[in-house]
């Protein structure tokens, strides 16, 4: 069992109404102590949902030091019940594979697909897919038993039903579509030279097919932003480098699918064809050239209202700064700098995250030079311009990662996060605030 410490406190005087959303109370809790290492492996901009909630309970997926001790990590999955009301964390480690290489790309990615089955994926960086899956319902019954025995196959190298390629793998997504079925997507080749691929895996039949690539460089590759399923919409902002060196990302991309990655579309709406390239017609939105300190694998979100945001960063003013992209129903684009009170974001340091919860947009920010994570609010009657100050998180040396599920069906805001700190004493956390909207 994780060490857990909670805290709530109650703390809507603290925090002024700001345009419609407001926060009316907090708490946290410690799941672990974080691993001891040269690299982190907890809370990556690049995992999707090692947070998600599925029905009345909340699931979290991280690494935590195995028996062995430095640079041996155990996966780890925990549950709680969040509605009615909140329960302790129970957790168990995955004894049978030990994660053993000091890479920051090697993080855990979980999705839960409509039968209840728990998906993971991890330890991932140019090498054969990871992949383990719970029992059917395991979400739904909800044994009394929280251990590995739900799991009880072990690691596969391939997603069974469907055809790969598995190899060489990195940065697997999983995305819940609303009738239950799951995506995966990943991307199978190096930095500077690869291409992205989607597989679903039906709730139904209990097994998952090729979706195919979608994505292919051209002696370069997309870095993704995220893989974002909303409204019958599927929604990928990307931006591409040409060699292994960061330095090399140029330039914003989007496209749109209306059959969950079958078919693509540009901005304008235009069909495009399969895969997609950096040449496709009307695939680039915005260009932006070489050494402008863009971070591949930002954030990006969508609304019920067909508005779509992405977060990212570079310095073509002369000085690095957040910028807002917001593409409306119609198609159209903009992109607008997020003036808030941060530090300029240093290069090649901690990314942030988008949430949005009815008309107003959550921007959950790190401030590296003062190791905080600042949270602020803005609202489509405002022009996503209006940001204003909801709540920082102290202590903070990662990347924050959000619980889009829970956000969306109770309106409580779960932040995935890892303390700063030295080791044996930092902590990861999920920091959860009540907001009223």
């Amino acid at each position: 069992m994780a060490f857990i410490l909670s805290l709530l406190v109650s703390f809507s005087a603290l925090f002024s109404l700001v345009h419609g959303i407001s926060i009316t109370g907090t708490s946290y809790t410690n799941i672990s102590n974080d691993p001891e290492g040269s690299v982190h492996l907890n809370a990556l901009s690049f995992q999707q949902s090692p947070l998600t909630t599925f029905g009345d309970y909340q699931y979290v997926a991280y690494y935590a030091t195995a028996p062995a001790g430095y640079g041996h990590h155990y996966v780890n999955l925990g549950r709680r019940r969040v509605t009615p009301s909140v329960s302790a964390w129970e957790t168990f480690a995955f004894t049978d594979y030990e994660q053993k290489t000091l890479d920051e790309h090697n993080t855990i990615s979980m999705g839960i697909s409509g039968d209840g089955k728990i998906h993971l994926s991890f330890d991932h960086h140019d090498v054969p897919l990871n992949y383990r899956v719970s029992s059917t319902g395991v979400a739904k019954t909800l044994p009394s038993a929280w251990t590995q025995a739900s799991f009880g196959g072990a690691v596969q190298h391939s997603l069974p039903g469907s055809t790969g390629p598995w190899t060489p793998l990195t940065y697997p997504r999983f995305e819940r579509l609303a009738g239950g079925d799951l995506l995966m997507e990943f991307r199978i080749g190096q930095s500077g030279a690869g291409d992205s691929y989607i597989h679903r895996y039906s709730a139904s039949s209990g097994s998952w097919t090729a979706v195919g690539k979608y994505l292919q460089g051209q002696d370069n590759n997309a870095y993704i932003n995220g893989f974002t399923s909303e409204a019958g919409k599927l929604y990928v902002s990307w931006t591409v480098r040409e060699t292994p060196d960061a330095a090399t990302n140029h330039d914003f991309y989007f496209a749109v699918s209306e059959d969950d990655g079958k078919t693509w579309k540009n901005s304008g709406g235009a069909a495009v064809a399969k895969p997609i390239t950096p040449s496709t017609s009307g695939i680039k939105v915005f260009t932006i050239p070489q050494n402008s300190e863009i971070m591949n694998q930002e954030a990006q979100c969508a609304d019920a209202k067909g508005r779509f945001h992405a977060l990212m960063r570079d310095k073509s003013s002369g000085t690095a700064k957040w910028y807002h992209y917001l593409r409306t129903s119609d198609g159209k684009f903009t992109k607008t700098a997020i003036n808030v009170a941060v530090s300029t974001p240093p290069y090649l340091q901690y990314r942030g995250k988008l949430a949005a919860v009815g008309d107003t947009l959550v921007a959950i920010i790190p401030d590296a030079p003062k190791n905080v994570v600042t949270i602020w609010g803005a609202t489509a009657s405002g022009n996503y311009s209006d940001w204003k100050s909801l709540a920082t998180i102290a202590n903070m040396a990662g990347e924050p990662l959000v619980d889009e599920e829970r956000l969306k069906d109770s309106g409580v805001l779960s932040v995935f996060v890892r303390q700063g700190g030295a080791y044996g004493e930092r902590k990861v956390q999920v920091w959860d605030y009540m907001l009223a909207v």
